[in-house]
């Protein structure tokens, strides 16, 4: 009896002791971010997805919930005002109204009554709950963490019908996993176009042994790169993969006047096969036919003579951006989460979707201005005479002012001095991340392809892959993208994915009539299937990845980080800069160089 006393008593003190460790962090109905104790233990979070409308407010019922039945509809008005139609103000316990890029009226994807959703803020090593209520009607939703390996926990990965059920409308799920490693990561929807349509966030996984030599602040300083349609992104989605191609209507909803030509990089492959619309940076932006009055833009702040830490993360679904900020110089520190060795003096990052970089800013010029932080796509008019062709202009602008000036408001923009970086002969600008070999010498770019970037402390021989042919793999996969003429649906190995009826990662036993065939090419033409690779555990896997297209795709490997070995180019004309001939270099292993 003695003894049953004291394992109860020290069952009690773990329990209480637990509870205190877990930091249930309070992330209200608005907040941009949520951050948790360093010192504890776990940190849970509470999520609810829901749908709102843009430019429409909505009242709060408490801190954690809204009624998305009230809302009432707003405008930008001529002096840069958001008002409500009927002339009241509705502004204390109302939600903030979601102007996006000043011209759109539509539905999107809200997460605790924003998007993006709040910024995640945790410190490596804990493990992170988050309890997610999808209050979306007729939808069903999974929460995918981004980069995050789970390596003790697969099964929280969270993509539909791989890794769980989609959580349907009502339904709560409960993620847990520890975080790591540190870094910069995202989470988002992992059903059909959702992320498109506003679910995602950052997650940020603070350093244990941080750099001090400059300001982290990942609630102040952290930039979620959109594009944004009009129209909800499975509409976009579906008549791209339905038809091979755009249809470019005058109006949504309206049968549409001609196909979209799509538009071209300054290597000739294809950028983008949906037309760009509006880009967003943290849900804010301009559209093109909007006055900057009218509009909102995301701004940050520094202080004149500090360092800051910047993160960027390419949560666009098609187009890539070159970042840049005017008149300042950066370092790139990490990429995808991983610091790097520093590489200084860049004048822009290209981001492509899923990707993230991290850079650190040097706040030494004119305090009391203005500067713009712009998102550009590469996308340029190959109709005008060239090289170099002029750009198509199509960007997402927000704004850097230091401490000594007030926050710009929509009366500031349009007085903005525009000082972007001018690339010449003598002065090149220096690139990071291009998606080609080079720019064309025409443009004055000197690229810093991924492949020269190399991790900041070197992996232990320990944690290397093993490099013996016995113990090792080799898959060659092979990417097609439709939208063009001729091309197959978007397939690997000229197999496009069927999605199980149910969860491999609980089900797979019961899923078989689906697979794929062993076989090569005997699948046919258009075929689909469950495409499934079968890797033995703890062998050293090669992956050879070949783009058979014209199109540039990143490449994203859940729960895995990999080291890589060679990338090859295309060969390039020497006239006009563009894509002769695909995959005519030869790649140079470097795998002798592992363990």
């Amino acid at each position: 009896m003695i003894y049953t006393f004291a394992f109860m008593f020290l069952l009690a003190v773990r329990s209480a002791r637990s509870q205190q460790d877990v930091h249930r962090v309070q992330c209200d109905y608005g907040d941009t971010s949520c951050r948790c104790n360093e010192s504890a233990t776990a940190c849970e979070f509470n999520l609810r997805v829901s749908y709102l409308q843009t430019f429409t407010r909505y009242p709060v019922r408490n801190q954690t919930d809204i009624s998305d039945l009230d809302g009432v509809v707003h405008r930008i008005n001529a002096s840069g005002d958001v008002v409500s139609y009927d002339g009241n103000i509705y502004e204390d316990g109302y939600t903030e109204a979601a102007t996006v890029d000043g011209k759109t009226f539509r539905a999107f994807i809200a997460v605790n009554g924003r998007s993006p959703g709040p910024t995640l803020i945790v410190s490596e090593g804990q493990t992170v709950i988050v309890n997610v209520r999808n209050e979306m009607r007729g939808q069903s939703i999974t929460i995918h963490w981004h980069g995050q390996l789970l390596k003790d926990t697969p099964w929280m990965d969270g993509v539909g019908f791989i890794t769980q059920c989609p959580l349907t409308t009502g339904g709560t799920f409960r993620y847990i996993f520890k975080a790591q490693p540190s870094g910069t990561f995202w989470y988002h929807s992992h059903v059909d176009g959702q992320r498109g349509d506003g679910l995602l966030g950052a997650l940020i996984v603070l350093e244990r042994d941080a750099d001090a030599t400059y300001f982290d602040l990942p609630g102040q300083h952290t930039l979620v790169l959109q594009d944004w349609w009009p129209q909800p992104f499975i509409d976009l989605f579906t008549v791209m993969h339905s038809v091979g191609k755009t249809y470019y209507p005058s109006m949504v909803g309206v049968l549409p006047t001609h196909a979209y030509s799509v538009s071209i990089l300054p290597d000739g492959s294809v950028h983008g096969s949906i037309p760009f619309f509006s880009g967003l940076i943290n849900g804010l932006g301009k559209h093109s036919d909007v006055p900057y009055e009218s509009s909102r833009l995301a701004s940050f702040q520094v202080t004149y003579g500090n360092k800051y830490r910047f993160l960027v993360i390419g949560g666009q679904m098609l187009y890539g951006y070159k970042v840049s900020v005017d008149r300042h110089k950066l370092t790139v520190i990490s990429t995808d989460g991983f610091l790097i060795r520093p590489v200084s003096d860049v004048d822009y990052i290209i981001v492509y979707p899923g990707e993230r970089y991290d850079f650190v800013l040097t706040a030494d010029q004119i305090p009391t201005r203005y500067y713009w932080i712009r998102a550009e796509t590469l996308e340029v008019n190959t109709t005008a005479f060239g090289p170099p062709y002029p750009s198509l202009g199509n960007s997402v602008q927000a704004v850097l002012y230091y401490s000594n000036a007030t926050k710009p408001t929509s009366k500031d923009y349009s007085t903005i001095e525009s000082t972007s970086r001018s690339c010449t002969q003598s002065a090149p600008c220096i690139a990071v991340n291009c998606p080609f070999q080079d720019f064309h010498e025409s443009y004055n770019v000197t690229c810093i392809n991924v492949g020269a970037l190399q991790l900041l402390k070197p992996s232990s021989n320990e944690s290397l892959p093993s490099n013996d042919p016995t113990g090792s793999q080799e898959h060659f996969l092979n990417f097609g993208y439709s939208g063009l003429d001729g091309m197959l649906p978007d397939n690997i190995n000229g197999r496009s994915f069927m999605h199980p009826p149910a969860p491999l990662q609980l089900q797979s036993f019961d899923i078989t009539d689906l697979t794929c065939p062993t076989e090569p090419y005997s699948c046919g033409e258009g075929c689909r299937c469950l495409h499934m690779l079968t890797i033995p555990y703890n062998n050293t896997v090669r992956l050879v990845l070949a783009n058979l297209g014209r199109e540039s795709h990143a490449i994203h490997l859940h729960g895995h980080s990999y080291y890589v070995l060679a990338v090859g180019y295309g060969s390039y004309e020497s006239s006009s800069g563009f894509v002769s001939t695909l995959h005519n270099s030869t790649l140079e292993d470097r795998s002798t160089t592992l363990g």
